[in-house]
């Protein structure tokens, strides 16, 4: 319940902000990969928003990037991605260290295929 009730508020915080417009498919997203760090990681609230902003921007600019450039085949797609993880591991490990970064995006990868094979 009580995550439940983070997402809910975390998601509303996103959505009063007009800074950019992001899509129903891309704050799932951002809330699937902090809501499994943060029960893996046990991370405390201020902790979980960090890493949710982190992952948002993530997806975000991956879809940005890929729209903006037009890209179409897969390789193309996956060194933005990879652009895009790297940057976010980048920002988690100032803000964490790099061995709680690394361990942190490896738990977002674990979600992702999780979600991915439902």
């Amino acid at each position: 319940m009580k995550k439940h009730l983070l997402s809910i508020f975390i998601l509303g915080c996103m959505l009063s902000m007009n800074a950019q417009d992001y899509t129903k498919f891309q704050i799932q997203r951002a809330t699937m990969f902090s809501t499994y760090i943060a029960d893996q990681m046990e991370l405390n609230d201020s902790q979980k928003e960090f890493v949710y902003e982190v992952m948002l921007a993530r997806v975000y600019n991956s879809n940005a990037k890929i729209k903006a450039e037009n890209l179409t085949s897969q390789k193309d797609k996956q060194a933005v991605y990879t652009a895009e993880y790297k940057n976010a591991q980048q920002k988690l490990a100032e803000e964490f260290g790099p061995k709680m970064a690394r361990k942190m995006m490896s738990l977002s990868n674990e979600s992702r295929k999780k979600a991915d094979n439902k």
